[in-house]
């Protein structure tokens, strides 16, 4: 049964509402910046819905002009379910770039043989120490260049790809390539202390010095990752433009 579009209900269309919600929804589902299980369920239905007001116009001319799955007079739960899948691959892109971080500040607690994973309501999965730090840095870094607006835009003019699989599988590899990106630099870094470490340890045999190299590597995978922290934010902010 249709849903009729109930106009002047304080001068919002509750139809057109309705369907801005359902295309906003993924996003706030599943990009970490908008708060994941830190936000209760009706917390982060309220976000959704105060973030649907601002392309509630773009989504009620799209309807009446005709959608891309569905035709205009059909049943409003599927126009509500086309919405919910033009809304999909602009969360997974703007999700992308987080997951990224997380998963490069994963290699640093990795590398340095601290890998201890936290259950954490503000990252996706479980995370090290390091993973959530730069999940968080990566989330402040959405959120101060205007992040939520360009999300905002690109829900406005949201449209199914022809190939919803196929674009899935390029935001992921993207997101793959970013990692590596970040994690370059201290994987690099781990290779030179690992061989620099192998180098001293045989030059000052017998002395009993390797007993200090587990924690001196992990130091100095701590200082690399400080030393680049600015060249990650930058990339981050470019990466989420």
């Amino acid at each position: 049964m249709a849903v009729p579009s109930l106009n002047a209900v304080f001068g919002i269309d509750l139809s057109a509402l309705g369907l801005s919600w359902a295309r906003m929804l993924p996003t706030v589902a599943l990009v970490p910046a908008f708060g994941l299980r830190a936000l209760p369920g009706p917390v982060r239905a309220v976000l959704g819905l105060m973030l649907a007001l601002c392309i509630i116009p773009a989504v009620g001319a799209t309807t009446r002009m005709a959608p891309f799955l569905v035709s205009a007079h059909e049943p409003w739960p599927l126009l509500l379910l086309e919405n919910v899948l033009r809304g999909i691959p602009v969360a997974l892109a703007a999700a992308i770039p987080l997951w990224a971080a997380t998963m490069a500040g994963n290699l640093v607690d990795t590398l340095r043989g601290a890998h201890e994973p936290w259950n954490t309501d503000v990252v996706a999965g479980k995370a090290s120490h390091m993973g959530i730090v730069f999940a968080l840095l990566s989330a402040g870094i959405f959120l101060q260049s205007g992040g939520p607006s360009r999300v905002a835009l690109a829900l406005a003019t949201a449209d199914f790809p022809a190939h919803p699989l196929l674009a899935a599988m390029h935001d992921l590899a993207g997101g793959i390539t970013l990692a590596v990106a970040l994690a370059g630099p201290l994987f690099a870094a781990a290779i030179v202390l690992e061989v620099a470490t192998a180098l001293v340890a045989r030059a000052s045999f017998p002395a009993q010095l390797y007993v200090l190299f587990p924690p001196l590597r992990a130091l100095g995978l701590l200082i690399v990752a400080a030393l680049v922290l600015e060249r990650i934010a930058f990339v981050l902010a470019h990466a989420m433009r």
